[in-house]
């Protein structure tokens, strides 16, 4: 059975709601303009100083420098705010940000609802698929501010429609352009980094298995585009890591919320203070690098059962976190740096997340449930599309591989903005998985 087209009228409507809603917050980061955020000054800061000093660095270069400045944010996402920088307003940027965010949900609605499903639910899967979409605040928000989260997510949306459109095709160009997406997404993202790695082996392994030279040949462009770099930030820092913001991430957050939750808060912060310490003693930033990596290390090992536990726990509130601090930073309920629930988790456990919870106004509480109920049916739906989906296995693969792979590397900084830029597979994983459930005689619907 042939897959239906989109059901046109239901189909319009659909996008046409999406885009007012796009415009709604908009128009509300006009008039109210969001709580500030460091991340959206690292990013501005890298491509002022691209653009006019020709160099990648997150800070001010009138002030003494700071060699983590220069590879904490890569440079793909800073050269498309070159806008702000030749115009001097965020306005162009931000608009160019919800046409990106209308072309991934155009991308994976026509994979999902057009062109995927043999069981083609017709308009009532658009529709399920907007409501899905309309209970993801964050796919607004982050449209609308000074963060990568939503060019990242175009990209992940181009590498599952080069492996769609390949293992429906069997075109060779798939391949390339797949490994083209993620080059630019390692160029955008660190956190794709060890992905390409991976990506590496399991291209070598599609080469051996059907003897395609552009499997081979393909992976030239993410292994060239690292090694460059990677030369780069050695002759401007002398190391070769890819990104600062590794370490960063590995010491503040998940070391620093891993002794909070074993030990307190005032402990956790006097170790990662004494590593700070010791390691700012050595005679060289990859030197301290090596350092701060190797103590953290030493103290995870130390407790490997805890910690992997700790780390699980991450990765699973990955896909249910509701987004609080999206929402009250968006809208200025709160400062950004007020303690949100993930402090109050690491630091109490669940008797803190309750006291967290009582502090906070029932009308906040009564959206994030229901946000977060949402996000559960997301995910279940998406899980029932994996292990129930008759076709295009290997397209299943690897969603669950890139899904899987995101949430584990994100682990202990598990938050609605990081699934941000795989959501949109959830989403359309769910609708077809909660229709093999629901449509017994599924046919195409016409609107």
């Amino acid at each position: 059975m042939k897959p239906a087209a989109f059901p046109l009228k239901t189909s319009l409507t659909a996008f046409a709601v999406i885009l007012l809603v796009h415009l709604l917050f908009f128009a509300i980061a006009q008039l109210n303009p969001p709580a500030h955020l460091s991340d959206s000054d690292d990013y501005l800061n890298a491509s002022e100083n691209l653009y006019k000093k020709g160099v990648l660095y997150c800070g001010d270069l009138s002030e003494p420098i700071i060699k983590e400045q220069f590879t904490r944010r890569p440079p793909l996402y800073p050269l498309l705010l070159g806008t702000v920088t030749l115009t001097g307003s965020k306005i162009p940027a931000l608009l160019i940000q919800i046409l990106i965010s209308m072309t991934s949900i155009f991308v994976v609605f026509s994979i999902f609802l057009q062109n995927h499903s043999s069981q083609n639910p017709g308009k009532q899967a658009v529709i399920f698929a907007t409501i899905l979409l309309l209970a993801t605040p964050a796919q607004f928000i982050y449209s609308n501010r000074i963060m990568a989260e939503l060019l990242f997510q175009l990209i992940l949306v181009g590498m599952a429609w080069s492996v769609y459109r390949h293992f429906e095709s069997r075109e060779s160009r798939y391949i390339w352009m797949f490994h083209l997406f993620l080059s630019l997404g390692v160029a955008t993202k660190p956190v794709l980094y060890p992905f390409a790695l991976l990506s590496i082996i399991l291209s070598l392994a599609l080469f051996l298995r059907t003897k395609k030279k552009a499997f081979i040949l393909a992976i030239c462009l993410p292994v060239v585009w690292i090694g460059l770099y990677s030369i780069g930030n050695y002759k401007r820092t002398g190391s070769a890591q890819y990104s600062s913001i590794q370490t960063a991430n590995l010491v503040n957050y998940n070391l620093r919320y891993f002794l909070m939750g074993q030990e307190g808060s005032e402990y956790a912060a006097a170790e990662v203070d004494l590593l700070y310490e010791v390691c700012g003693d050595e005679s060289g930033y990859r030197e301290k690098n090596k350092c701060l990596e190797k103590g953290v290390r030493n103290i995870v090992l130390d407790r490997p059962l805890q910690y992997g536990l700790y780390h699980l726990k991450g990765s699973l509130r990955y896909f249910i976190d509701p987004g609080r601090f999206d929402l009250v930073t968006y809208f200025n309920l709160e400062e950004p740096d007020s303690p949100g629930i993930l402090y109050s988790l690491n630091q109490e456990g669940i008797r803190g997340v309750f006291k967290f919870i009582r502090q906070e106004g029932w009308a906040l509480i009564a959206v994030l449930v229901l946000i977060a109920l949402f996000k559960l049916v997301k995910i279940t739906g998406f899980i029932l599309y994996l292990l129930r989906e008759k076709s295009r296995l290997p397209f299943r693969i690897f969603l669950a591989i890139l899904v899987g792979y995101l949430a584990l590397v994100t682990g202990p900084l598990g938050a609605s903005r990081f699934l941000l830029p795989a959501e949109l597979f959830l989403i359309g994983g769910a609708v077809l998985g909660w229709s093999s459930l629901i449509l017994k005689n599924p046919k195409a619907q016409e609107s």
